[in-house]
């Protein structure tokens, strides 16, 4: 496979600078970050002097940033191995328009705040006569080839990854020396293969230990999921397939869905016809309780068990898959309005996080108003939308365990 089909070139320009740069926006890795590949190789071959600038991730929570910056500085120092001109740049004081060089490679922008460096780049690009290259490495399938729309569901995108999986698995650089962060990636996803993956099935129990955690080392691109798919030692195995269509098929669907929905935070823009007419039939429903952010971000509700799904995602910056899909539920029983209820959801989901601002946490928010999903039976406040309750909790789950682990993160007892 030619790696540089996962290449969108923005502008192709020509001038006689003598330099190439790679700005690392969202793979911050190593090995197959096919970004970091392309740009040295190309500037080795045409003796280009070779400059990586680093860019702070986008964040609002100090915690998350903390997450980061941990890993940073080592980061850095392994890459000396590709060049010593490495610069470590805050987003908020990047200044694109002195960025000068015959051509700049940079990883592929999906969200809108990536999309606005792209756009100043872009034309930067254009006034200096510069190549502009974006490289796709954070999915296995480059978006833009696995589909040319914003598809319906996973059933519709899911036959078109299949099909281009093996078209896209070449490996690079897996003689470098790893980074900390990656060599963290990896002892988490050697945890789970070891312990959890054989009990996959058992994932959706919040009340057990059984997903992957490996969401905020895919999110910041400490770990790529070609290298994921490299690890998986059965690839017939129930369990691990059930576990690749979570890495692949969902996560790629939302990438897709913010790839060909630029209004993807928007709530007027963000679900199906079908979800918004019934949301518009049930917006005078009665509410039986209306919450404010600060009741659910002091556990002052009435339901046990959402206050401690806040607690998880408080205090360890993860809620466990299943507890969302309910959290979120629950935000749209407890608020006045469904888009008060859009906004409540997202800001608390992209704020407290790991993986927050990524393309999986606007899909997971709008899966909940009906996006991705299907039309069910009619009831009050949720209209059509998928609808649950803790009835639903207590005959799945030993949900009260999950309950009792949360209150100890509280004590400080985790």
């Amino acid at each position: 496979m030619n790696i540089s089909k996962r290449n969108n070139v923005v502008v192709s320009g020509h001038n006689q600078e003598n330099s190439v740069i790679y700005l690392m926006t969202k793979t911050f890795r190593i090995r197959n970050n096919y970004g970091l590949y392309q740009s040295y190789e190309y500037a080795k071959k045409h003796h280009c002097n070779y400059r990586i600038i680093l860019v702070e991730p986008y964040e609002t929570n100090q915690r998350n940033l903390d997450f980061f910056n941990q890993y940073k500085d080592d980061l850095i120092k392994k890459l000396n191995h590709f060049t010593n001109d490495i610069v470590f740049v805050q987003r908020e004081i990047l200044d694109l328009n002195h960025l000068l060089a015959h051509t700049i490679f940079m990883d592929k922008a999906y969200l809108k705040f990536d999309l606005e460096l792209l756009k100043k780049l872009k034309l930067s690009a254009y006034e200096k006569n510069m190549i502009l290259i974006e490289v796709d490495s954070n999915v296995l399938v480059p978006i833009s080839l696995a589909s040319d729309k914003e598809e319906y569901q996973a059933r519709t995108i899911r036959p078109k990854i299949h099909k281009l999986i093996k078209d896209f698995l070449e490996e690079v650089y897996l003689e470098k020396e790893l980074s900390i962060a990656e060599e963290k990636a990896f002892q988490v996803l050697d945890d789970f293969k070891k312990n959890k993956l054989k009990q996959y099935d058992l994932h959706n129990d919040p009340s057990l230990d059984k997903t992957s955690l490996l969401s905020p080392y895919l999110k910041y691109g400490f770990i790529s999921p070609v290298t994921i798919y490299h690890h998986m030692d059965d690839l017939c195995d129930e369990n691990t397939q059930a576990f690749l269509e979570e890495l692949i098929v969902r996560r790629e669907l939302a990438y897709n869905f913010v790839y060909y929905n630029q209004a993807y935070d928007e709530f007027e823009y963000m679900t199906e016809a079908w979800a918004y007419q019934t949301m518009k039939d049930h917006i005078n429903d009665r509410r039986d309780y209306i919450y404010t952010k600060e009741d659910y971000l002091n556990f002052k509700t009435h339901d046990p068990y959402f206050n401690a799904a806040m607690k998880e995602m408080v205090y360890l910056g993860r809620m466990h898959s299943f507890m969302r899909m309910y959290w979120c539920k629950k935000i749209i029983e407890w608020s006045a309005t469904y888009k008060e209820a859009y906004q409540t959801a997202l800001e608390l989901n992209n704020h407290y996080f790991y993986d927050g601002f990524t393309p999986n946490a606007y899909t997971g928010v709008a899966w909940c108003f009906g996006k991705h999903d299907r039309a069910w039976f009619e009831r009050d406040i949720f209209g059509k939308l998928r609808y649950m309750n803790d009835n639903g909790l207590k005959r799945k789950f030993n949900i009260d365990d999950y309950v009792k682990q949360m209150n100890l993160l509280e004590k400080g007892e985790e």
